[in-house]
Order: structure tokens, then C-alpha cells, then sequence
């Protein structure tokens, strides 16, 4: 008899293959300047709704971005194509308290994401006809314009107000509120911009099956509601995200499996500032990924390394994205 994770690794490539189709994807148009407060693959990871129990918990992620995207308003423009190269950090603390009344742990937490350096280039071209002025007859002509831009400093932190969590057995189940607030620096006339210039309620549900086999199974379902921009009058429209794993746990310290993630927005986007019109965006990408946990010092420590290639996107970016983190208990 095939084995259960045969299954789940079919329905998860179903899901990649539904989100790419024509009909799904086709017309999107990405949130404001093609970004949201959601980081692709940001919230997949090993165990990634299991609670080792109460105490401190700080992580340190390290992630580079390239991507590609076509047409889309960005700093006061329409361009037909825009390239992004970032490489950031978020840090990421939290606290966990064992609650006997709920059966399992309540806490909070908060993270700083810090842009080491965005590099964003731009190119606007038009294709348009003329009369020549010699021959007196209308000509096929393009105009191309480009722009680029560099910048780094503190983005939008965001605060987890409450975390609940549940460990059954081979299950467990988290439920995550999450609050990003517009901290980074902002220009609605700038190619690189650190922040969104608008607060995102973003509710997260995670789930982890870890079998006796050591079979891995985890996914994380979002869903980001985004307030107005007050500078560009701009609405982006809500975003439903999904992020998952699929892995084997050698031992208790050697994991490693495939993660990936799926983006649609939801709602149209609206406002005096969604001048290209109301359209909606999607993305799917999925790699490989790694865990160890080494004994330094007396602590435990966890590395995770993971990288996500993009297998499509419209009009939102679409490229690399690796992550390097460490994770410690205390």
C-alpha cells in the first residue's frame, strides 16, 4: 500500500498546479507596488506549530530576495517591469507560559525586521506612433525610460498580542494574531520604500502532525486584512497565504524535507489611488529544506537553512528567496 505522505505531497502539488492555472492567476494585479506585509515562505518551517514548552524562544532570520515583476505603480509610475535584490533580518522574540485552564500555553511576542539593503530597478516603456517629420507618414516608435535605487534601515516591526497553543500527541495546533505596524522609512514618490506605510491584521492558524515514523507534516493558513495608505489613498485588497512542510526527522536533531507557500489575494484592490483598477494577485513557490540542532555552551541551538524558488506569480514578485536562521530556547 502507497505510503499516507504520498498523498499529502499530491495534494500540496495540486495546489501549486491550481494556483498557476490561467484562469486563477491571469488578470492579477498585486497589492500597492506589488509587496504586502507577507514574505514568501516566511511562515513555513519544521514543527512549526509544536510548543517545547514555556519559556523564552529567540530566532534570527537572514533572508535573501531576488525577484522579477511585471507592470505595476511603484513611486509614482507605471513600470512594465521591476527588478528587486534585498537581503534582510528579522528578529524575532517571544515568551510562552503554560496555562493548566486552556490545557495548554498562552504568551506574546514581537518582531524587528531590519533591511541590510534593497536594490529596486525599474524600466517604463510605452509604445506609441509619430509622424515623421521628413517622410510625412505615422511610424511605430517605443519609449524607454528606467530607475533604479538603493536603501536600508529598520521596516515594519510586528507585534503577536497573544499566542495560544496546543500540543495533542503527534499533533499540535497554534492560533497566532499578528499586528505589523508602518515603522519603516516610506516614500510614495521613491523606488525603494523599507515599509507599507499602512497597518495588517494578519490571523494565522498552524497545524503539525509529527508521526511516530517521523514523518513531518505542518502548515500555516493566513489571512491579511490591510488598512488605506494615507499618502497614496491606496487600499490593497486582503491576502489568504498558506505555507507548509513536508519533512523527516532523522533523529531529534537532524530534519530535513520540502517547504512551500501559496498566495491569492481575496479582495479587489480599492481607494482613490488604485488607479490601474481593482485586479487581485497569487504566487506559488517550493524548495528544498534543513534543520540541525547542535549542543553550544550548554544550550541547544537550531539552524535552519531553506530556499524557495517561485514557480509563478502575476504581477507580484516572483524569484529567489533563501533562508538562514537560528533558533534558541531559554
Amino acid at each position: 500500500m502507497p505510503h499516507p505522505l504520498r498523498y499529502l505531497l499530491v495534494a500540496c502539488l495540486g495546489i501549486l498546479s491550481l494556483s498557476c492555472a490561467p484562469g486563477l492567476s491571469g488578470t492579477a494585479r498585486a497589492a500597492e507596488s506589488g509587496a504586502s506585509h507577507y514574505s514568501q515562505g516566511a511562515y513555513g518551517d519544521f514543527l512549526m506549530a509544536f510548543i517545547p514548552g514555556p519559556g523564552f524562544a529567540l530566532r534570527s532570520d537572514t533572508i535573501y530576495q531576488s525577484g522579477h515583476m511585471d507592470g505595476t505603480l511603484k513611486g509614482g509610475r507605471v513600470y512594465a517591469g521591476l527588478d528587486q535584490t534585498m537581503t534582510l533580518n528579522v528578529t524575532t522574540i517571544s515568551r510562552m507560559f503554560e496555562v493548566p485552564a486552556i490545557g495548554g500555553f498562552l504568551g506574546l511576542g514581537f518582531g524587528v525586521p531590519v533591511i541590510f539593503n534593497e536594490h529596486v530597478t525599474g524600466d517604463v516603456t510605452a509604445d506609441y506612433r509619430a509622424r515623421s517629420r521628413r517622410a510625412g507618414l505615422d511610424a511605430a516608435r517605443q519609449l524607454h525610460r528606467g530607475g533604479d535605487g538603493d536603501r536600508g534601515g529598520l521596516s515594519d516591526i510586528f507585534f503577536m498580542p497573544v499566542m495560544a497553543g496546543w500540543n495533542f500527541g503527534e499533533c499540535s495546533l497554534t492560533v497566532t494574531p499578528m499586528v505589523f505596524l508602518p515603522t519603516g522609512y516610506y516614500d510614495k514618490n521613491a523606488l525603494t520604500s523599507l515599509g507599507m506605510n499602512y497597518v495588517t491584521f494578519d490571523g494565522n492558524l498552524a497545524f503539525t502532525w509529527l508521526a511516530k515514523k517521523r514523518y513531518e507534516l505542518s502548515f500555516n493558513a493566513g489571512y491579511m486584512i490591510n488598512t488605506e495608505n494615507p499618502a497614496t489613498h491606496y487600499l490593497s485588497g486582503n491576502q489568504f497565504h498558506l505555507d507548509w512542510t513536508l519533512a523527516y526527522h532523522v533523529n531529534e536533531r537532524l530534519a530535513f524535507g520540502a517547504v512551500g507557500y501559496v498566495l491569492a489575494q481575496t479582495t479587489p484592490d480599492t481607494g482613490t489611488g488604485a488607479t490601474m483598477g481593482g485586479f487581485y494577485s497569487s504566487g506559488t513557490g517550493l524548495g528544498p529544506a534543513v534543520t540541525a540542532t547542535l549542543p553550544i555552551g550548554g544550550k541547544d541551538f537550531t539552524f535552519v537553512a531553506k530556499w524557495l524558488h517561485g514557480l509563478c506569480a502575476e504581477h507580484s514578485f516572483r524569484g529567489e528567496t533563501v533562508y538562514g536562521s537560528l533558533l534558541l530556547s531559554f
